[in-house]
């Protein structure tokens, strides 16, 4: 999203030459040294509107994380929060487009320096509003999604219409005459978004994962403060007679470029420009995204490429101005040509997975996926993002200053045309969030949002021949359409209709092909992700967002995960489970619970076609049974949605509390690691209540031990087996001869599923048990919801294979 952050992740840059040398911005100056003075102020405010897109893109990657501990961070929060975010940048693009060419040159400038110190005050209070009282005060209304979008918007609001009011803003204040106007409100949400690429591959790379959330929102917030600053002081070296006489006069309307459709047509185009963007970006989020692992430092890799293919392309488009002749077959052409890059790009990429070789760097062995380190390098991981996005992302760029030179046709409301294009192509960034994101791959998928895409590029593209005939435009052979045109959408229909169905597309990608038959894959998508099961080698494997989560045989971990919870504690009743996958944890809990009336199991899962994929993958004649039984046993529950906001919005207690999620290095997983999730798991915990916790990495101890005062960590000597229970109300009693008895007892049960029962006694009854206690010392470095290092596991390297903390 842009910083100005219009969704589009949008600023500009300017370029010295054009839009600071002679008569700049309608002045003439008085003397050589004035006219020297201007030119450094103008290059000044361009200079820090480039900072401003810089911090912008650090809050919105910051906040939605922040805000989703409140609304959840599952697909359906996390599309409010950015709604939110656009809603409130759409507010200050109205509200500048009404006042901004009412300012003179000085009180513009001011007015952007005031906007910028408001926006350092959210940013140092969002920390502690967004974290701190929200969650913690607000906690009844987090279960309502109208309540939580009420909230958010809110929070949000006054830094996002801030954000929003300034390139309106400051646009009036560098534009005081027609002639290049374009060109030079594009150099400036040029380098605006230029910052912003910047902004959100340095903190998603380095901030962050370096310094935690905090500081990196800190940091922007200082940035802010000093912009904020410097235009002050650059304001007064801007004030008319400053140096400065105002010009004579301004030239009057340039030839009409609007033609037909008017300014309400042009806003109409942006709006769908917007949607087209932001609905690409959803969509190579998900498929670069599964491609990398869904690693934290994926997203801001693909945003960033955009946002700086956008801003060169921005650049560009200013500086091919004059030779437009006609801005809106022009613009229509750049759509169409965006929409048959984007389905070529996805096509080939498809089809090079069909290539064995290929497909292995982005395929390895199942059992070492969700931890093993990506066979390629940051730099092709980049140069592969770079193909796919970055020629798509210039094309886009290329748009704004075309409709720019379409709509600003005079300088006495140049702010407020400004305001119209900005709050047009933001609207049609949220619409493109909400309909994408929570309808169009709910309901048809990749693949068909694909298709989508495409027939919204070919509308585009197709309206060059009708909008280019009739009164009022200019009636040549180029401007109307051609040959050219022809082949174009040609080209594009032919993608649209030779892309793979949804099945296939996924299969493909996960190396095996869709089919009903014996030795296909299940393959389920909706909003929330892509859910693969497929075969492989003597196994059956679920994939979840490109992650191996689950087999057949199941892992004998899951077993142990779900099975010693019940088996500790003395009398279990109710388990809480987060995560499901082909439902081995959640299963082993329900079969350690036994038969008794009255026991059962809760399992929550946020990718919701994991339960649909089970379930038409146990009707396979191919499938295995204990599928099926999983499904059908009385006492498992089955919830949707993100676990962590279970736990904090649901009162319930629970006798035992697991998590067998996200691997600790997969994006968001931070979340369920941290010192404060366990927190909220203990003051779920029943009286006598027991958290189990897989030990995923030493910080995991850590953050574990930060949370409960009766820790037991049971180590049976086996590779990635070591597992935490945890406590609030007391010593946790591992009496090995009573937990052999219960495990003898569902011992049947258990090796019917797939677990022997010598193997559950060498992870859970033959094992090495050691105990904290309250007072005991304990490692400090630890993972909290504001500095996930487990998450950002390149910037804070740990060796997994020293695992034994400190005893006490």
């Amino acid at each position: 999203m842009g910083p100005q952050a219009d969704g589009r992740g949008t600023v500009l840059q300017p370029k010295p030459e054009l839009a600071l040398a002679g008569d700049i911005a309608g002045v003439h100056p008085a003397s050589p040294a004035a006219a020297e003075r201007l030119r450094r102020a103008l290059f000044v405010l361009h200079a820090v509107f480039f900072v401003s897109g810089f911090c912008a893109l650090i809050y919105q990657t910051a906040w939605q994380r922040m805000l989703g501990l409140f609304g959840g961070s599952d697909t359906v929060a996390a599309t409010i929060v950015v709604g939110a975010f656009l809603f409130g940048l759409g507010v200050g693009s109205l509200a500048g487009a009404g006042f901004a060419d009412r300012l003179t040159r000085e009180r513009a400038v001011t007015a952007f320096g005031l906007c910028e110190i408001g926006i350092a005050v959210c940013a140092a209070l969002s920390p502690w509003l967004f974290h701190d009282v929200i969650p913690g005060q607000l906690q009844a209304q987090a279960g309502s999604p109208l309540s939580v979008f009420a909230i958010v918007f809110a929070a949000l609001l006054p830094p996002t219409l801030l954000m929003g009011l300034s390139l309106p803003i400051l646009a009036r204040a560098v534009v005081r005459e027609i002639e290049g106007a374009a060109a030079r409100v594009s150099w400036l949400y040029g380098l605006n978004t230029l910052g912003a690429g910047l902004g959100a591959l340095f903190a998603g790379l380095f901030l962050i994962g370096t310094f935690g959330y905090a500081a990196t929102v800190y940091l922007g917030a200082l940035l802010n403060a000093a912009v904020g600053v410097t235009s002050l002081i650059v304001a007064s070296t801007l004030a008319e007679g400053a140096g400065a006489a105002p010009s004579p006069g301004m030239r009057g309307p340039r030839t009409d470029m609007l033609g037909r459709i008017g300014l309400s047509g042009w806003a109409g185009l942006l709006f769908a420009s917007g949607f087209l963007i932001i609905s690409l970006e959803i969509v190579w989020f998900r498929v670069l995204g599964i491609m990398i692992w869904t690693i934290p430092y994926a997203f801001p890799l693909i945003l960033a490429v955009f946002l700086v293919a956008d801003a060169i392309g921005i650049v560009a488009g200013a500086r091919v101005l004059r030779r437009v002749a006609h801005p809106l077959p022009f613009f229509l052409r750049l759509q169409g040509m965006v929409a048959l890059y984007a389905l070529g790009t996805m096509l080939l990429v498809w089809a090079l997975y069909a290539v064995p070789s290929i497909a292995g760097l982005f395929i390895p062995a199942e059992a070492g996926r969700s931890v093993a380190a990506p066979k390629l390098s940051f730099l092709v991981w980049g140069a592969i993002v770079c193909m796919v996005v970055a020629p798509p992302a210039f094309l886009l760029g290329m748009s704004f200053p075309v409709a720019q030179r379409a709509v600003q046709q005079d300088p006495a409301v140049v702010g407020r045309r400004v305001g119209i294009v900005q709050l047009a192509n933001i609207l049609g960034n949220t619409a493109g969030a909400v309909v994408t994101g929570l309808v169009l791959l709910h309901l048809l998928g990749t693949a068909g949002t694909l298709r989508v895409i495409g027939l919204l590029g070919l509308a585009l593209l197709l309206c060059v021949f009708a909008l280019g005939r009739g009164p009022g435009t200019v009636a040549t052979a180029k401007a109307r359409g051609g040959a050219g045109d022809l082949a174009l959408a040609a080209a594009l229909l032919a993608l649209i209709v030779l892309f793979p169905a949804n099945a296939p597309f996924w299969a493909r990608l996960h190396d095996t092909v869709a089919t009903d038959a014996p030795g296909g894959a299940t393959v389920v998508e909706d909003r929330t992700g892509v859910v693969v099961i497929r075969p492989g080698g003597d196994h059956l494997w679920m994939y979840i967002a490109g992650h191996t989560q689950s087999r057949v045989p199941f892992f004998p971990i899951h077993g142990v995960l779900g099975a010693i919870g019940p088996l500790v504690h003395p009398d279990p009743r109710s388990v809480l489970v987060i995560g499901h996958a082909l439902g081995s944890t959640p299963y082993a809990a329900a079969l350690a619970l036994g038969t008794r009336p009255g026991r059962h199991v809760r399992s929550i899962e946020i990718v919701t076609p994991v339960h649909e994929a089970l379930r038409i993958h146990a009707a396979r004649p191919d499938a295995a049974p204990v599928l099926g039984a999983i499904l059908a046993d009385p006492r498992i529950e089955r919830a949707l949605g993100d676990g962590r906001h279970a736990i904090f919005s649901d009162p319930r207690r629970w006798d035992v509390i697991e998590a067998d999620a996200l691997h600790s290095r997969s994006s968001h997983s931070g979340l369920l690691y941290s010192t404060e999730f366990f927190g909220q798991v203990r003051d779920r915990l029943a009286p006598g209540g027991i958290a189990v916790q897989w030990e995923a990495t030493p910080r995991t101890v850590a953050s574990f031990l930060a949370a409960f005062p009766w820790v037991l960590r049971v180590d049976s000597g086996q590779p990635w087996s070591v597992i935490l229970l945890g406590s609030a109300d007391g010593p946790i009693p591992y009496d090995r001869e009573a937990i052999a008895t219960r495990l003898a007892a569902v011992s049947p049960a258990l090796e019917a599923a797939g677990w022997p029962r010598q193997t559950l006694r060498t992870f859970i009854v033959d094992v090495t048990v050691q105990a904290w206690a309250p007072g005991d010392p304990r490692p400090d470095d630890v993972n909290t919801d504001l500095f996930p290092k487990d998450e950002y596991f390149l910037n804070n390297p740990i060796d997994l294979l020293k695992r034994r903390p400190t005893t006490p």
